[in-house]
């Protein structure tokens, strides 16, 4: 009676160890870990920007390489957005909602077909956009996004986590297009050789053929 209780409890102990196997194996590959990771320390980084009490415009610190510098960027990347404030901030709103609804039903639609590298990017991208969404929605009364990293020396726009992930996340997916374009022509390529190969062989079988024949008349 024990060892069957014995042998039952390790059958159970066995399957729920595959099972969270199978669990972890399947949260790994959604990268919602990496959701987590990178939004909870966008959020992190901007807090404590403002629980500095810096002015917008000032340098906090200075490393030689690169300076935190407390700037809030009323428009989207790269300075890119109108004139007015709250043009902006609708705008930005309105097209991130629905780049991340469409991202997300992406992923839970092909999520057994999809690259894993292609699913990171994806995943990159919406982390950035919601990272930037929580500055816009609750970050007030100015409801801009907070930018930090200053790499003043070679490049003119503070930038926050939020906008790397988004940066990184659309470069791997257009570097993912580009080799899949070369990849295409090349295969259509070889195949047009290959296509020339064959006819170049059976117009030589015809031509040897056709030598048969007229030796046989003559």
């Amino acid at each position: 009676m024990i060892l069957t209780y014995a042998v039952a409890a390790m059958r159970l102990y066995i399957m729920n160890k595959e099972k969270m196997k199978c669990y972890l194996k399947m949260f790994f590959r959604s990268f919602v870990w990496l959701f987590i990771l990178l939004l909870t320390l966008d959020i992190i980084t901007k807090q404590l920007i403002l629980a500095s009490g810096a002015n917008p415009g000032t340098v906090i610190m200075d490393w030689g390489i690169v300076r935190i510098s407390f700037v809030l960027n009323y428009n989207a990347a790269f300075g890119l957005g109108f004139a007015d404030k709250l043009a902006s901030r609708v705008t930005y709103l309105i097209s991130a909602s629905i780049m991340s609804f469409g991202i997300i039903s992406f992923l839970i639609i092909k999520r057994k077909s999809t690259n894993l590298l292609i699913r990171a990017a994806f995943v990159l991208v919406i982390t950035g956009a919601i990272g930037n969404m929580i500055d816009r929605t609750f970050y007030g009364p100015e409801y801009a996004v907070v930018d930090w990293i200053d790499f003043y020396w070679f490049w003119p726009f503070v930038f926050n986590i939020a906008d790397c992930c988004i940066v990184i996340g659309a470069g791997i997916l257009i570097g993912f297009t580009l080799i899949l374009e070369v990849k295409e022509m090349i295969k259509n390529r070889q195949e047009k050789v290959h296509e020339g190969k064959v006819i170049s062989n059976t117009e030589k079988e015809r031509l040897a053929e056709q030598d048969k024949t007229e030796k046989k008349d003559t």
